[in-house]
């Protein structure tokens, strides 16, 4: 049985910067099954639509997989049904987040002929199997098909109990020099799944199934790193430890900095945590080992908001966190969500005035509901989304960085207005304050020699613009 994979284009904008490990995972798992198994990573180069046609019918083959995150959505309302016309019989499965999200419509949309939902390693060979007729179809656990025009759905499939299992990662299948130029020479590490949080706004594919935080062995972890480390060499300057919240299991992370402080592998490091998952002991284990950059979704100075986010955190935790973070990581990272369910002026104001006082410029994004989410319900429910189908269909934009949705109850005009106000006075803020910062004035000579002055110039002019243009 020959298996095509194919990972669509996430943004149709904006190329990726880094490979994806579903993928990557997916891949090995049929392989080391004894599936012949291609991969067409579109994402990664962007291939025509009459490439990956052709593609198709010289690849000839019997199941095609497909998955990715919700934005993927619109390629898929265009590819499976052109893969259909190519070979009628062929059978689609259909996984990632996209499948988890939005069950029922991927098959009444795009007429897959399973969904696999949760973790996918264990369960596409199964599925395979059964499509050979080694197993009963009933008993693979966590999947969606289709009996008599009724969708049916198997026992979920509980989460892998560790990760224990999970290959070394194989960047010869995809375009790694070109990632780490995109990513200006940041290289991912895949080392936690799972998140105990219920944010309202985020959808973890892990959480379908349950809450669990599971981790890689540190010393998979070591292995790859000394192994990238010394392949890629120079053009690696910042390895990213991928996961929902890296700091949250103190033991682990006590094991991995010791485990790399002995191996003296001397890199920089980047984590994601939260503000209640951070403390002095776990941040000099951090700095010991050389994370040079941590990350916090702060997403609102607002206690009102965070309690609509379900965030389980306030303000005040907030500022504690970065404050403290700062006196142990060279660069701490922080992002703020504006417009979100609940806002108004007078939780704008409140998040202007905290982000003034982290001294650290925020990465500002726009609330967008996405499919799964507790707000995506709320905005179908408040009628803030009015076709679903075609907002989905929209998906694949820059959807975070556009203020394209009201999720207020100010009128619209009124909520744009405040929002970009809010937006513009946190830049302001820290624009004037970088007039005067060392390593901006750096960092500006930096992007003169790496990018030339035209391209520097246009970079500078696209924030004048932003700064200074009416609402």
């Amino acid at each position: 049985m020959k298996v095509l994979l194919i990972n669509p284009p996430m943004l149709v904008d904006e190329k990726p910067k880094f490979p994806s490990f579903g993928m990557a995972y997916i891949y090995h798992a049929l392989r080391s099954a004894g599936y012949e198994t291609a991969l067409l990573d579109i994402d990664a180069y962007r291939y025509p639509k009459e490439y990956v046609l052709d593609f198709i019918r010289a690849n000839q083959p019997d199941v095609i997989g497909l998955g990715g995150l919700v934005t993927v959505y619109p390629y898929l309302a265009w590819l499976v049904p052109e893969a259909r016309k190519i070979f009628p019989d062929i059978k689609i499965a259909l996984g990632g987040p996209v499948a988890s999200s939005l069950r029922e419509r991927c098959f009444e949309r795009l007429a897959v002929d399973f969904i696999v939902v949760g973790e996918g390693e264990l369960t596409v060979v199964q599925l395979l199997n059964a499509l050979q007729g080694k197993e009963n179809i009933l008993q693979v656990n966590g999947i969606g098909f289709k009996d008599s025009g009724k969708v049916i759905f198997t026992e979920p499939r509980p989460l892998m109990p560790d990760l224990s299992g999970v290959p070394f990662f194989d960047d010869t299948i995809f375009p790694m020099e070109d990632f780490l130029k995109r990513s200006s020479g940041v290289f991912q590490i895949h080392v936690q799944r799972g998140c105990p949080s219920n944010c309202t706004f985020c959808f973890n594919a892990f959480r379908v199934v349950s809450r669990k935080v599971r981790y890689r062995p540190v010393s998979h972890i070591l292995r790859e790193l000394k192994s990238f480390k010394e392949k890629y060499k120079e053009k690696i300057s910042l390895f990213a430890l991928a996961g929902e919240c890296v700091t949250m299991n103190r033991e682990w992370l006590r094991d991995f900095s010791q485990g790399l402080i002995e191996a003296e592998l001397n890199i920089n490091y980047r984590v994601t945590s939260r503000v209640d998952t951070i403390d002095e002991e776990r941040l000099e284990w951090l700095r010991r080992s050389g994370c040079s950059t941590i990350s916090f979704g702060l997403e609102s100075g607002s206690s009102d908001i965070l309690r609509i986010m379900r965030k389980n955190s306030t303000p005040e935790k907030g500022l504690r966190a970065v404050h403290l973070a700062r006196k142990y990581i060279p660069h701490v990272e922080v992002s703020i969500m504006l417009g979100y369910v609940g806002e108004n002026r007078k939780t704008l104001d409140e998040t202007v005035s905290f982000c003034k006082k982290l001294g650290i410029r925020p990465v500002i994004f726009y609330a967008t509901p996405f499919p799964g989410t507790e707000l995506y319900s709320m905005a179908l429910q408040k009628r803030r989304i009015l076709d679903e189908e075609s907002y989905l269909m929209g998906l694949d934009k820059k959807v975070i960085s556009a203020l394209n949705l009201n999720l207020t109850d100010m009128e619209d005009k009124d909520a744009r207005s405040l929002i970009i106000a809010a937006h513009k006075e946190i830049e302001r803020y820290y624009f004037v304050r970088s007039l005067f910062n060392f390593e901006v004035v750096k960092n500006i000579f930096y992007g003169l020699a790496k990018n030339g002055p035209r391209e520097s110039c246009r970079r500078i002019w696209r924030k004048s613009l932003f700064l200074l243009r009416k609402d």
